[in-house]
């Protein structure tokens, strides 16, 4: 079972163990543009499922194999609050997770529903994506299923930011000449300008997309991170930047395909955080055409060979 996978190194988050609740294929009521994942068209529900018990099972596996993690971040090869299991999921969590932290990344879309609300409610830091505040825009970049509604979303996020007692964090990836004008910026800072967040993250396509889109350059974040500021939101700007902390993070095949199908990887990044051994793996799985280099913005990834 491909539910487990990581340790993964965040700037943001440290050492985190990622928790896919639909580890087979992508399910998820977006298809956005920018996606790491390869575009697949925006479904409602999960028509892949797994059991709570088989999630559990994996998790305490994983905290067994990695003791020393900082926190559990549930996401999905899509989006995680489809999952109809998510409340009871978490609830039975609590008695093995010990002191590390639950972190859920989602795409905000169903925090309007009660019944995911009350699931969310349970994580200790939740972060929820947020690309456009207008109609127009927001069907461009995110590609939404027909059933989404975009002021139904934006309602629900609203709401929830008051109830959540947890760590709240915001983020904002741009596309060129998609949702980067002044005033679509101008609009989504004044969203979420009354909001207790602990932080708004921004950034740009980085990692190769699903479509053929690109980011904008770094100047153009810098003065658009601006305008976050001037709301008086707390914005960290996402920059690559080289680690200089040998990792030494031992995968198996397995592993290292499940890490690679959900987010490609950097040479750097392999480099740095990636014992010999592991690296030994890759470049056996290159040579065997599971594994292709691309380039993307000048930086070079490792990722799962793309199907003729």
């Amino acid at each position: 079972m491909d539910i487990i996978f990581g340790p993964v190194h965040s700037r943001r988050f440290g050492e985190s163990l990622g928790v896919d609740l639909s580890p087979h294929i992508k399910q998820c009521n977006y298809d956005c543009l920018y996606c790491e994942l390869k575009g697949k068209k925006a479904q409602d529900s999960m028509e892949s499922l797994l059991s709570v018990d088989e999630v559990l099972g994996e998790i305490k596996k994983g905290l067994e194999h990695f003791p020393n993690v900082e926190s559990l971040t549930i996401t999905a090869n899509g989006e995680p609050t489809l999952y109809p299991y998510l409340y009871e999921l978490m609830l039975r969590l609590e008695d093995i997770k010990g002191a590390t932290q639950t972190l859920l990344l989602t795409n905000g879309s169903l925090l309007y529903d009660i019944s995911v609300a009350r699931a969310c409610l349970l994580f200790d830091k939740v972060k929820f994506s947020l690309d456009a505040v207008s109609e127009e825009v927001f069907k461009k970049i995110d590609r939404p299923s027909r059933s989404v509604e975009l002021q139904q979303i934006l309602q629900g996020i609203y709401h929830f930011s008051a109830d959540f007692e947890g760590e709240l964090y915001a983020e904002v990836l741009f596309v060129e000449n998609i949702n980067d004008s002044l005033e679509e910026v101008k609009k989504m800072a004044k969203f979420l300008a009354p909001m207790r967040l602990k932080r708004l993250d921004i950034g740009t396509i980085d990692r190769p997309p699903a479509y053929q889109v690109k980011g904008i350059s770094g100047e153009k974040l810098e003065s658009l991170g601006e305008v976050f500021l001037t709301f008086g939101i707390p914005t960290f700007i996402a920059k690559r930047v080289e680690s200089k902390v040998q990792e030494n993070l031992i995968l198996n095949r397995k592993e290292i395909l499940k890490t690679l199908a959900l987010r490609p990887q950097s040479m750097q990044d392999i480099k740095m955080l990636w014992h010999l051994s592991t690296q030994e793996i890759l470049q056996d799985l290159l040579k065997n055409n599971v594994v292709e280099i691309v380039e993307n913005n000048g930086v070079k990834f490792y990722q799962i060979m793309a199907k003729a």
